[in-house]
């Protein structure tokens, strides 16, 4: 759609100015189309443009990029429908009809695909040209992509003529997708019948009419002129119960469809038996059949008025004598025809087998359009995911009796098992079966478990594929809708569980056999904590023969309430329940990995917390109950509109605002604020809503998300930008305090507090990954001439690694082995201090809230080895470089004997001293020495606590120079350190180059290309 090249090659001249719209410049053109000019940053929405105008949107037809940025064309616009109605009287021939409404039901459809609206839908906003090309102009949607200042309203329907406007918007309702589709159900039907459908009553009758009863049939002589169905489609789009309307735009274009091709037409959706209505009687017009059924009407309960009583009275002789002519006729005259019965279609409800977000989108488009958007379901297509969980499968464990890697957290089978040479116990599956799958890929116990892991030689190559690769249509789907709402509540303690799942409650030594629990919770009675404590149970959501669902037509009785879902079960309170508290989330986003933690023993705990957000929130929720406040959950938070959403208009400073498309602000939200919507489609009224964005700091690196969905600069219906960049930015810029506190000069030097807090989380920040996450502070001094006096943390593009230590060694090569056959060195880094090393007193590793020194200040946890000293033991107990040694970090030392089982360092340091950092998640000691094992300690206490100031003070030596002294500092962010990915990138090459990876390397270079440096906050000084 869009070429390189000017407009002029296209034939479009530039011609008049005509005012702006948002950011767009637009200039009217010969032909009476309008040339669109945007600034190139545009390009993204200039094509969102371009592909709602091939869905009749619009009106954009051609665009293109040059020098001067981006330009698209607006096709003249026709005549409006509400003119073309006017001009031309009575019933449209029935493909011209179906043509102009299946146009607008494309549109509709693309719109609804995209979770977008379009602004309610009027007869004067729908033209068509000469030709008959259609067009709606969806002013409002075109605005909001702009950035126009009144782009992105909903609107309501008080620009619409009343008897265009649904009944339920009549009431009151806000005016949403299903509107739209009722007001094409009207201008389909006054398009084939000629007439409004209530056109017979005045206004107010009218709009009683269209909420009480069905629309009346057509005539005869337009019925039988219609091909056979479509009366019945037309009528069922202005059911008065809108659960009966078709459900979505998608399913009005096929049936549609079908009618222009000449195909039968579908089945209708089945609909209930209803009670036999008193009729209203009316005078025929005088070019209607006098047979024409009358169209019923609803009347109200209670007694009759005096007049109608009397008119009753005066009728039932005349109409007892009819009844009784009627009954003599009809058995003399011939019987009419037999009317050919509609064929109905069984209702088919959702199975747990093969059911996607796809079926899920028909009825609930919201929540799915948002979930594609989501880092959810894309958390087992993570190329750093799949790329892990490989190499932790194929060189964990391995040596020459299991060449292929032991599979310690895959499936195991005990006949093609690895096992350890010295206890001959299991290695498979030892540190926990499908401990990353369960919670990645949840959903691949309902459709097709992945195989036992076969490592030995010769065993099947098909068992040690990417994980990703051995997934079905549901599994790779990751954090689907299929996964959550099947969840029944957490699975029982450990043993306790009424399924044979438990997800990893426990590891297994496959030294000595002993197993290790990993949820102490369980004591406590709170079950499911970490490592995928969920359970799953079908019949929360799927009928699956076990109880059918209701009847159509007692699921339309009762309360608005109280009505059934008709495809799936409503999932129990408990089940709801559960899926609102943080102890949901917190099944997995506590992650507890095989082995004792050097640091965590000492806390009775015989596992490594690699992720730690529930249990960081539960800490902070205690503190908030103990000062009388509720916390809010992680739900609150990451499912809501909190910290704030984007409204049109200028903000008050007249600042840009960055997370806010141009021409519209940020508003702030307190978290547990969701905004109002309907859960379905056709749910019956409007309630408070959960979003599915699941917004966090990730950005997947896979060109599977593509970047048309990590930069969209429009909003949702609700204010939230659809972005994946500006939902992070959004989140991130309002997590933290940062300021530079009374800054001082003392004698030659100078002195600079930071000062940083986690305001707007109620975890540690970082989380999650926390030990690849990067927040840093980049500082810089200058004197009074502009010189640098020192500078820290400056990075210069997003591929470029922090500078507090230079990688200069990474081994990524898995042909080292030793005389066992186990990897040497693999993901082991030879690693030398840089510029901005580290000197803080005391060492953030060991926790505390002040600290004073220089270098860099990095929020990033890490991972610690027990090592021993080669080097000279200092009198303080550290570990000194020896003669020919303090090249790397790592060469005064070598590995400590670990104990998995009790979590001991057994080593000729103290343990203050005895534990090194490493900087892969599995690796070795350095690039020549060490096996790959897991860390054997996780650093978490350099990361931010929720509301606890942390101030980092550097103590500067100004030297000569002369004051005043400018001071600046910048709060920065990046997902993942660029040496991880280069380092993945090069292991992955290297596993594809032997034939083990069929579908490609998980990890490339080209993903650094994803990697951002985002500013989160600012501050500056001058100090005299």
């Amino acid at each position: 759609m869009m070429k390189r090249a000017r407009p002029e090659a296209s034939g479009i001249e530039a011609g008049a100015p005509l005012p702006p719209l948002g950011r767009a410049t637009r200039f009217a053109c010969e032909g009476g189309r309008e040339l669109f000019r945007l600034p190139a940053s545009d390009e993204a929405a200039a094509r969102r443009l371009l592909g709602f105008g091939e869905a009749s949107i619009g009106g954009f037809t051609l665009g293109g990029v040059d020098d001067e940025g981006v330009w698209i064309v607006r096709r003249k616009f026709g005549t409006n429908l509400a003119e073309l109605m006017r001009e031309r009287k009575g019933p449209w021939p029935w493909r011209e009809a179906l043509g102009i409404t299946l146009a607008v039901a494309e549109g509709l459809a693309a719109c609804e695909k995209a979770s977008l609206f379009p602004g309610p839908l009027s007869l004067e906003g729908v033209y068509v040209d000469e030709e008959g090309a259609v067009v709606v102009a969806a002013a409002r949607l075109v605005g909001a992509i702009l950035g126009a200042p009144e782009g992105g309203s909903r609107g309501g329907s008080a620009e619409i003529s009343p008897r265009w406007t649904p009944p339920e918007q009549a009431a009151g309702a806000v005016w949403d997708s299903a509107a739209n589709r009722y007001v094409l159900g009207l201008l389909l039907y006054r398009l084939l019948a000629g007439e409004h459908p209530f056109a017979g009553a005045g206004l107010r009758h009218a709009l009683d009419e269209a909420a009480q009863r069905e629309a009346p049939p057509f005539v005869d002589a337009v019925a039988r002129a219609l091909p056979t169905g479509l009366q019945s489609l037309s009528l069922r789009l202005l059911d008065p119960e809108p659960a009966r309307r078709p459900d979505r735009a998608v399913a009005i274009t096929q049936e549609l469809g079908r009618f222009l091709r000449g195909e039968s037409a579908s089945a209708a959706a089945p609909r209930p038996a209803r009670e036999r209505k008193p009729v209203e009687t009316r005078t025929p017009k005088a070019d209607e059949p006098t047979e024409r059924p009358a169209p019923a009407q609803r009347v109200a309960a209670g007694k009759p008025s005096p007049a109608k009583s009397a008119w009753i009275s005066a009728g039932l002789p005349i109409g007892a004598g009819l009844l009784v002519a009627g009954l003599a006729f009809s058995r003399l005259a011939p019987a009419p025809p037999e009317t050919p019965k509609q064929e109905i279609a069984p209702l088919i409800t959702m199975s747990s087998v093969g059911t996607t977000s796809e079926a899920c989108a028909s009825c609930h488009p919201r929540q799915a359009a948002e979930w594609r958007r989501s880092v959810m379901a894309h958390s087992v297509k993570s190329p750093l995911f799949n790329g892990l969980e490989s190499l932790i499968e194929e060189q964990v464990g391995r040596d020459e009796d299991c060449p292929n890697g032991a599979g310690i957290l895959r499936r195991v089978n005990a006949s093609t098992a690895c096992r350890n040479r010295q206890s001959g116990l299991p290695v498979t599956g030892s540190g926990g079966e499908h401990w990353c799958v369960n919670c990645h890929s949840p959903a691949e116990k309902i459709e097709r478990p992945l195989p036992a892991w076969d490592g030995r030689a010769g065993g099947d190559p098909t068992t040690r594929k990417p994980v990703r690769d051995l997934l079905g249509a549901q599994g790779i789907e990751g954090i689907s809708c299929v996964f959550c709402h099947t969840v029944h509540g957490p699975v029982g303690g450990r043993g306790g569980s009424r399924s044979t799942y438990e997800g990893n409650p426990t590891w297994t030594s496959f030294v000595t056999g002993a197993v290790f629990p990993a949820r102490p919770e369980d004591n406590r009675g709170l079950f499911g904590i970490a490592n995928s404590g969920y359970e799953l149970q079908n019949e929360e959501l799927f009928f699956d023969g076990a109880r059918q669902p209701r009847t159509v037509a007692s699921a339309s009785a009762g309360t608005p309430d109280s009505v059934e879902p008709l495809v799936h079960r409503r999932p129990s309170e408990r089940a709801n329940a559960y899926l609102r508290t943080s102890e949901f989330c917190g099944s997995c986003h506590d992650v507890r990995l095989f082995g004792s933690d050097v640091l965590g023993v000492q806390k009775g705990e015989h596992f490594k917390r690699l992720r730690n957000a529930y249990s960081e929130w539960a800490a902070w929720a205690r503190d908030e109950e103990r000062r009388g406040k509720t916390p809010a959950t992680c739900q609150d938070c990451h499912m809501s509109t909190y910290p704030g959403v984007c409204e049109p208009g200028p903000s008050a400073s007249g600042e840009v605002e960055p997370e806010c498309p141009p021409g519209s602000h940020f508003v702030a939200r307190a978290p547990g604020v969701f905004p109002t919507g309907r859960s379905a489609d056709n749910s019956p009224k409007a309630t408070n809503v959960s979003t599915h964005y699941f917004s966090g700091v990730d950005l997947p690196l896979s060109d599977e998300f593509p970047n048309s969905l990590v930069d969209e600069t429009t909003i949702d219906v609700h204010g939230i930008p659809l972005g994946a960049r500006r939902r992070r930015d959004l989140l991130l810029r309002h997590t933290f305090r940062f300021e530079i506190d009374g800054a001082r000069r003392g004698g030659t030097g100078l002195e600079i507090p930071i000062v940083v807090e986690n305001v707007g989380a109620g975890h540690r920040v970082p989380a999650g990954f926390s030990q690849e996450r990067e927040f840093w502070v980049h500082l810089v001094v200058r004197d009074r001439d502009g010189r640098v006096v020192y500078e820290v943390g400056r990075v210069g593009r997003p591929d470029e690694d922090l500078h507090d230590k230079t990688f200069v060694r990474v081994n990524t090569n898995p042909s080292s082995l030793d005389e066992r056959g186990r990897p040497i060195g693999l993901f082991g880094a030879d690693v030398s201090d840089g510029p901005d090393v580290p000197r803080w007193s005391p060492p953030p590793e060991r926790g505390g809230t002040s600290f004073r020194g220089k270098g860099l200040v990095n929020f990033q946890n890490g991972f610690l080895r027990c090592v021993r000293c080669i080097g000279v033991i200092g009198p303080d107990g550290r570990c000194e470089p020896g003669p020919g040694q303090g090249f790397f970090r790592a060469d005064r030392f070598d590995d400590g004997d670990y104990d998995i089982d009790t979590g001991e360092c057994r080593s000729n340091l103290s343990l203050d001293h005895a534990l090194f950092e490493t900087y892969f998640p599995v690796g070795a000691l350095d690039a020549s020495r060490g096996q790959v094992r897991g860390p054997d300690a996780i650093v978490d206490t350099r990361s931010l606590p929720p509301n606890v100031p942390i101030r980092f003070t550097y103590d500067l030596d100004a030297g000569a120079r002369r004051g005043p002294f400018r001071v600046e500092a910048r709060l920065l962010f990046r997902a993942f350190p660029p040496f991880l990915i280069r380092a993945f990138a090069a292991y992955e090459r290297e596993q594809a180059r032997r034939g083990l990876r069929p579908n490609g390397p998980n990890v490339t270079e080209d993903m650094l290309r994803r990697l951002e440096i985002v500013e989160l906050a600012r501050a500056d000084v001058e100090v005299p």
